[in-house]
């Protein structure tokens, strides 16, 4: 309740919503904050809690994290929300492991706070980074944050040549001032990453030489291994970045949600099922 009620004093009197996702390994929860404007006593309210159970090893959930309890850890977020006045909802969208969700849920939480008192929801529909408001001066193409990354001129080139292909890959996050051309010999693929570099704001070069009537994964498995590594290469040590972020698109009727952690950890972990596609 304590903690709570120093949140109250943070939340600027403008704050209205805020989402995010927080992935960490395997497991992956979602925490919505929003002011309760409805409240009397200026009070807030746990919305939902779904991280239970906490893994699947046992079958029915740890009670226990090292020396802390998971069955607390509700009554604490109620506490929280009553005292902070915020609607908190924190859902477990997956996860195998309890570590992992608690501190997902935690980091998810974190996030979304401070995001809800920069004005910067990942759910804004008023803001973007193209845009106006906080988004657009914090992060976007005219901000001071963005203006040093293109300052610090990275980039990255990588040849790669196997008995399935030959590959010569150029990346520079720059703006995209050095342009996009993209010649994988896969028509879907080269929509693919030129879309994905429009839309990030980076040059990209990408010629490739590959056995396409033998199979078409070969080139994109050399080609998305080698945009990778040089991907990695120009975002050097990653010291200062906003490592973890969530975005929403909608191309026609496909709505598509990521939610990214350029940390190193080797693992990716997805939940798309084609199977209902005709």
């Amino acid at each position: 309740s304590a903690l709570g009620a120093e949140i109250r004093k943070l939340i600027p009197s403008t704050a209205n919503k805020s989402r995010f996702c927080c992935p960490l390994d395997e497991a992956l929860v979602e925490c919505t904050l929003a002011p309760n404007k409805d409240s009397q006593d200026g009070s807030g309210n746990l919305i939902a809690f779904s991280l239970a159970p906490y893994g699947i090893y046992p079958k029915t959930g740890r009670s226990k994290i090292g020396q802390m309890m998971t069955a607390p850890l509700e009554k604490f977020f109620a506490c929280m929300a009553s005292a902070s006045g915020l609607n908190i909802s924190l859902i477990k969208r997956r996860g195998d492991n309890g570590h992992h969700v608690v501190e997902s849920a935690f980091k998810a939480f974190s996030r979304a706070l401070r995001n809800l008192i920069d004005g910067t929801s990942i759910d804004s529909e008023v803001d973007n980074h193209d845009g106006v408001g906080n988004m657009a001066s914090m992060w976007g193409i005219k901000s001071q944050s963005y203006k040093e990354g293109i300052d610090l001129d990275r980039s990255g080139k990588s040849s790669r040549a196997t008995k399935e292909t030959s590959i010569d890959v150029e990346l520079k996050l720059d703006g995209g001032a050095s342009g996009i051309v993209i010649n994988s010999g896969i028509n879907s693929l080269n929509d693919f990453y030129t879309k994905l570099a429009q839309e990030a704001k980076i040059s990209l070069s990408v010629k490739c030489k590959g056995d396409t009537w033998v199979d078409d994964h070969h080139t994109s498995e050399d080609v998305s291994i080698a945009i990778g590594k040089v991907l990695n290469t120009s975002l050097g040590t990653k010291a200062g970045l906003n490592r973890m972020w969530c975005a929403v698109a909608t191309v026609g009727e496909a709505n598509v949600e990521v939610t990214m952690d350029l940390s190193n950890r080797p693992c990716i972990t997805h939940n798309l099922s084609l199977s209902s596609c005709g």
